[in-house]
């Protein structure tokens, strides 16, 4: 019976995330962590990143940071750094410490910026390439470049790393491989600063025919791209608190119609796990 009460919560949370993070935050969080600690890190990840960001801090109080650092391993860097940024100091940098040393670098430059501002946001999963490159050393580059290669949008910078142009990729399939990429590219591409907020930028005609624009410092450098995805999340997490209530998912009135609600369930989950593990 203990194993399937867990089963069946497990895949609840697999089947509606959305769901089941708006459940469990209304559990007491000894025994959200309990259980959380019970499933996977992919799982974990799953409903925690549909949770707010103050919330999940919170929650990582009660869970070792070594753990902590594996199912926040599993999420998008930006929402990594808004939950440490949400976190005690010293507590922050113990979880930092355990990430993969590409996600700590990235991390660290996210939360060197406010949590309004539009560097606090960006990504910095995208292409660039040199300005001295031909279209056909771009393709080579771009079919090695891994899990970044499905991008829409590569930008072009020099040696510096200076923002010189932006091309798409179906663009840069089309052309000659001989031509160089600085003549057939974009110049001058729409760009945004980092230290700029969030608000500044909303309404931004960018929006209008790009799902995502580049970020630049100071000094014109290319740093990362703000997804509008990314932008609608910052600004509703600056404008939510874990007290307002979450919008009901159509399904939850399914469990309640069946007598055996999802608050009852995940309730017992972490009782039931302290009992499978003794």
């Amino acid at each position: 019976m203990i194993d399937e009460k867990i089963d069946l919560a497990v895949a609840f949370l697999q089947s509606q995330p959305s769901s089941a993070a708006a459940v469990l935050e209304e559990q007491p969080i000894e025994r959200v962590a309990e259980f959380l600690l019970s499933v996977s890190f992919k799982q974990s990840a799953a409903v925690l990143n549909l949770m707010l960001p103050q919330y999940t801090a919170r929650l990582c109080r009660f869970v070792d940071p070594v753990i902590c650092a594996g199912f926040l391993s599993e999420m998008d860097v930006s929402h990594i750094a808004a939950i440490l940024r949400h976190s005690e100091n010293d507590r922050a940098q113990d979880i930092l410490g355990h990430l993969p040393e590409r996600t700590k670098l990235t991390c660290n430059l996210l939360l060197n910026y406010a949590d309004s501002a539009v560097g606090a946001w960006m990504s910095t999963s995208f292409i660039s390439l040199p300005t001295d490159c031909n279209v056909g050393e771009a393709r080579s580059r771009l079919a090695s470049a891994g899990d970044i290669s499905n991008a829409d949008t590569v930008y072009v910078v020099d040696r510096e790393r200076y923002l010189q142009g932006k091309i798409d990729v179906i663009d840069l399939l089309k052309s000659s491989a001989k031509s160089e990429l600085c003549n057939v590219m974009q110049s001058a591409p729409d760009a945004v600063s980092g230290r700029a907020s969030l608000a500044s930028v909303a309404n931004n005609e960018v929006w209008h025919h790009s799902e995502c624009v580049a970020v630049i410092n100071r000094n014109r450098q290319l740093v990362g791209v703000l997804r509008h995805l990314d932008l609608r999340k910052g600004i509703a997490g600056l404008s939510t608190t874990i007290d307002e209530p979450r919008e009901r998912d159509p399904l939850w009135g399914i469990w309640e119609v069946y007598g055996s609600t999802l608050a009852t369930l995940f309730s017992t989950v972490g009782e039931a796990v302290s009992i499978r593990k003794r």
